[in-house]
């Protein structure tokens, strides 16, 4: 049987962000907060977990929304049942986690409240939160951290034995107190229903007239249950974000966390990491390099013995085959094969698949565009709502007139193995190329091309002699300048 249950705390305004958007639903590396939260959750639980509460405020709607199309989109951040509560108005974070007793009416386990606005938090952190929790019977396990300057934060105030026995604000602290480097995270696990009735007990009996959660520690120590704590090694994890300046700080902790790991655990040469933004989801193989500015955000799988960069963006679902490179260019939503060459400066839209040792070089765009094996594309042409087979050349400035703007349709064109354009050729779609065809440079195609044919669509060249100087002398001539 499950016995975890997760609630987020997801109501709160963020005022300092700024924004019209929910505080939650800024993104940090391609992913918003609330997304980050919940696939850490579902990462660390697993199976375990059999319901997630959300708890919404502030653009409560907004959020609810973007709760419910993230579960039916079958995102993998939330392959799990959610519902959502609404905390209006806002008392706390103890009223907040009032808002879902309603849903936990009858479950027996662990429930494992976190902020919702903490994008860095691993899934490693929270599982060993709650083995932690497990192991040592606690009726709360509160994850704390260790932090220099520790200004701020809510502090863990320990008995003489070293039990948690409550968590001081700091502006309720003593000067003795504010010593205190072990803070608060707001993240916990609590026993259910054991501490149901500490929830119960909380008051608002405080200068903000607010419930807060933490008061369950001071209850549970005073009715002589266990309490627990897990310290955070790495407090970049829990920080919270209230700020625009916060938030691209999460970005840049996310970012050395999983560059770090790239580099020690997977094999692969970041050449800058600061220049450097990797999603965690990204995965990449051996001995790949990534060179400085590259940005690398989506469901996106390199292989081994790539060269990634410099300067490259990658978004999206991706995948990159062993052995290619891609420099100074755009790719987003595409499949590479192995080998391929792409760039510098070449932009792959989406919906595109590049075949094993093809190329696609400088400023040329693809746009659901099937390169088959060694299709070269070289420079300077659109090739889009294409499939090209393999051994296909593209001569420098073709283009597939792919859109008709009055019908509003696009249509396919298809290139057959063996087939070439020559430079500065039009295809307008729906049209086929035949295997072993050559279309001339200048060429507009406008019907099939046979197999094995040479397509001419331009007039015939004619040179006119002496129509320079003719040219020059009339001009001279009419401005009244002798010649």
């Amino acid at each position: 049987m499950s016995d975890v249950r997760a609630i987020v705390l997801a109501a709160g305004q963020g005022k300092r962000m700024k924004s019209t958007t929910p505080k939650v639903l800024h993104q940090v590396l391609g992913k918003p907060i609330l997304q980050r939260v919940l696939g850490a959750i579902l990462q660390a639980f697993g199976g375990e977990l059999s319901r997630v509460h959300v708890i919404v405020g502030h653009s409560a709607d907004v959020v609810r929304g973007f709760v419910e199309q993230l579960a039916a989109s079958g995102s993998r951040d939330a392959a799990m049942p959610i519902e959502t509560h609404l905390q209006e108005p806002q008392l706390g974070t103890g009223h907040a986690v009032m808002q879902a007793q309603s849903g936990l009416a009858g479950f027996k386990g662990t429930v494992f409240v976190t902020v919702g606005d903490a994008p860095v938090i691993q899934a490693r952190t929270l599982s060993a939160l709650l083995d932690h929790h497990r192991a040592s019977g606690a009726a709360i396990t509160a994850l704390t951290a260790n932090i220099a300057n520790p200004h701020g934060y809510g502090r863990m105030v320990r008995d003489a034995h070293g039990a948690i026995k409550g968590i001081v604000e700091e502006k309720d602290a003593t000067d003795e107190e504010r010593k205190i480097t072990e803070v608060n995270t707001g993240i916990y696990c609590l026993e259910w229903p054991a501490m149901e009735a500490g929830l119960a007990s909380l008051s608002c009996d405080n200068k903000q007239k607010e419930y807060y959660l933490t008061d369950l520690i001071s209850w549970a120590y005073d009715q002589k249950m266990q309490t627990e704590s897990l310290v955070l090694d790495d407090y970049r994890e829990v920080v919270g974000i209230n700020s625009r300046i916060e938030l691209a700080e999460a970005a840049r902790h996310l970012r050395d966390i999983t560059n770090t790991r790239l580099s020690l655990e997977s094999g692969v040469t970041i050449f800058d990491p600061q220049s450097t933004f990797i999603a965690p989801e990204v995965t990449i193989g051996q001995e790949t390099v990534i060179m400085p500015g590259c940005t690398l955000q989506g469901d996106i799988t390199i292989g081994r013995d790539c060269v990634i960069g410099p300067n490259t963006i990658i978004k999206g679902k991706c995948s990159v085959g062993d052995g290619t490179s891609i420099i100074s260019s755009f790719v987003n939503d595409s499949i590479i094969g192995q080998k391929a060459k792409i760039g510098p400066f070449a932009h792959l839209r989406e919906g595109n698949t590049v075949g094993d040792s093809a190329k696609v070089g400088n400023f040329v765009e693809l746009k659901k565009a099937v390169l088959g094996t060694k299709a070269s594309c070289g420079h300077l042409s659109y090739i889009g709502d294409a499939t090209l087979g393999d051994h296909v050349n593209i001569g420098a400035g073709t283009i597939t007139a792919n859109y008709d703007h009055l019908t509003k349709q696009k249509s396919r064109t298809i290139i057959e193995d063996g087939a070439s354009t020559g430079s500065n050729s039009v295809l307008v779609a729906p049209v086929t190329v035949g295997a072993e065809a050559v279309v001339a440079a200048g060429t507009s195609v406008t019907d099939d091309v046979p197999k094995g044919a040479l397509a001419v669509g331009r007039t015939r060249q004619k040179n006119l002699e002496g129509w320079s100087d003719k040219r020059r002398k009339a001009h001279l001539s009419s401005s009244g300048i002798p010649s």
